[in-house]
């Protein structure tokens, strides 16, 4: 347990001095180089399901898929907003650039729930260990999906109540995601349920073929919000973001 738990403080202490890059060269022999990444994780319905390395799909493994990053390599992630690492084996194909999408649990460890910007960079082959023994030591997939997401789980304390939001005022849109081609952009909105499928506008991602979704609805947040969680499954990039004002 000891050697984990250097092993990790280890990796912890390398990200912070190691350098950011937005290049995507993503060579497996650096192991230096930070990557700014959006975090998300897996749909339910792809359990079971074979990776493109040839592995069963399992939400309970710390795995993750990224388009370009070499098959078995191990990756620490950092979750820009709770400070939280955890490391994954990237094991299948995601088409969307700029995205690292992680198994739930990997997801939840870091505090991740729908999109959230993290820092990723690749580890060697020697960190097989390390990556397992996260798998006993680090708390279940049942046990982070009723914890508080950004504070720390202990399974002597009862779970926290939240306490009631506060209005919010303003009219919201609803960004549902980024795709890599148009044409997937298209598969993407034919997910939605029909009422608003025409309400969705696309938009260039600069210097790339992505397409970034906003489900234009000039709805108050509450409103948005409850639509956010009804697509998370499907969308689990699925993000609030303030109405333009010419919309208003």
């Amino acid at each position: 347990m000891k050697r984990h738990a250097y092993t990790l403080l280890l990796v912890i202490g390398l990200a912070f001095f190691a350098p950011e890059v937005s290049a995507q060269n993503y060579s497996p022999g650096d192991t230096v180089t930070l990557y700014p990444l959006k975090g998300t994780f897996y749909a339910n319905r792809f359990v079971g399901r074979k990776t493109s390395s040839g592995e069963v799909f399992d939400q309970n493994l710390f795995t993750a898929a990224h388009w370009k990053i070499k098959l078995g390599t191990y990756v620490l992630v950092t979750n820009e907003n709770t400070g939280k690492q955890v490391i994954v084996k990237v094991n299948d194909r995601c088409p969307r650039h700029g995205v690292l999408d992680m198994s739930r649990r990997a997801a939840r460890a870091v505090g991740i729930k729908g999109c959230q910007p993290v820092k990723a960079r690749l580890l060697g082959p020697g960190w097989k260990e390390a990556w397992e023994a996260q798998h006993d030591n680090l708390p279940s997939l049942e046990e982070l999906d009723v914890q508080v997401i950004g504070k720390p789980y202990h399974s002597s304390e009862p779970v926290p109540v939240e306490k009631p939001k506060q209005v919010v005022e303003g009219q919201y849109d609803l960004f549902i995601g980024t795709a890599a081609t148009r044409d997937d952009a298209e598969q993407m909105i034919k997910r939605l349920p029909e009422q608003y499928q025409t309400k969705v506008e696309p938009h260039a991602e600069f210097g790339t073929d992505g397409v970034s979704l906003i489900l234009r609805l000039g709805q108050s947040h509450h409103k948005v919000a409850e639509l956010q969680s009804k697509l998370l499954e499907q969308f689990p990039e699925a993000a609030i973001r303030k109405a333009p004002k010419d919309r208003r």
